[in-house]
């Protein structure tokens, strides 16, 4: 059955519910059997008496009849609730479906309604999608900046490794430098002092042989002593007593002289040959 097949059998279906629901109404709107004997009463009050009862009576026999009538047709039929506010008639299709459906609902409200409700749906799912989307490219987009974190972290991590075994193995070298330097430095102190003990050995041999040979020369010379005047050199006194700069050397050797300096009013020892 097509949809508008169906709203067609729901409208006619309304139609019915709604001329039913006034039949009843109009019953419920006529006067009371009542209300028409106490106007016959006021007549004649000995005439109706007693057939206003049997009336009374009758109504009440058939008062339950008529209910229990109504009860049993609308259990066959589904009876229509009415409000009073919106004024709906509710019908129900079958017992496990109900659905309540306004009275001056149509076919194009019920699309429109549909296309409403079919719009609400596709714009909550967009939502959703996009919520969705937006809460996978937040979550991606933490974990690329937790991956780069770490990556830098591992980089300094990695670069500080480096210095460090850089400058250890600068702070080996220039100890390693350092410890041959002082090597070094220690065996050229040892060579030097070795050269000095050396040549200290080589002086004091000379001196020991220079005094063996002035021991074995004094009895040769004579030793004149002389005072150095004004203005005198060693060359002078040479000159003086050897006639030769010669002596300048045998001069320095007795007298215990390193260099040609001498001071005035100084003693010298001349050794002459015998």
């Amino acid at each position: 059955m097509s949809r508008v097949q169906k709203s067609e059998k729901e409208n006619d279906q309304a139609g019915e519910l709604r001329s039913r629901i006034e039949r009843h109404k109009a019953k419920s709107s006529l006067p009371k059997r009542s209300k028409v004997h106490q106007n016959k009463k006021k007549k004649s009050k000995v005439k109706i008496k007693f057939p206003m009862i049997q009336l009374l009576a009758l109504f009440f026999i058939l008062l339950p009849i008529g209910f229990y009538s109504l009860y049993t047709y609308f259990q066959e039929k589904p009876f229509p609730v009415h409000d009073p506010k919106s004024d709906p008639v509710v019908f129900e299709e079958n017992k496990e479906d109900k659905e309540a459906i306004p009275t001056t609902a149509t076919a194009e409200d019920l699309k429109e309604k549909k296309e409403k409700e079919v719009a609400e749906a596709k714009a909550k799912a967009e939502e959703e999608e996009k919520r969705k989307a937006e809460e996978k490219a937040k979550a991606q987009q933490e974990a690329e900046e937790k991956a780069k974190a770490q990556q830098e972290a591992e980089e300094k991590a990695k670069a500080q490794q480096e210095a460090e075994e850089k400058a250890k193995a600068q702070q080996e070298a220039e100890e390693k430098a350092k410890a041959q330097q002082e090597a070094e430095e220690k065996a050229k102190s040892q060579q030097i002092a070795d050269e000095k003990a050396k040549a200290e050995a080589a002086e004091k041999k000379r001196a020991a042989e220079r005094v063996q040979a002035a021991k074995s020369d004094k009895e040769e010379y004579k030793v004149v002593l002389h005072t150095v005047q004004g203005e005198e050199t060693l060359f002078r006194i040479s000159m003086n007593y050897y006639k030769s700069q010669e002596g300048i050397a045998l001069i320095r050797e007795w007298n215990g002289l390193n260099g040609n300096e001498i001071s005035r009013g100084q003693v010298l020892k001349i050794p002459i040959k015998k």
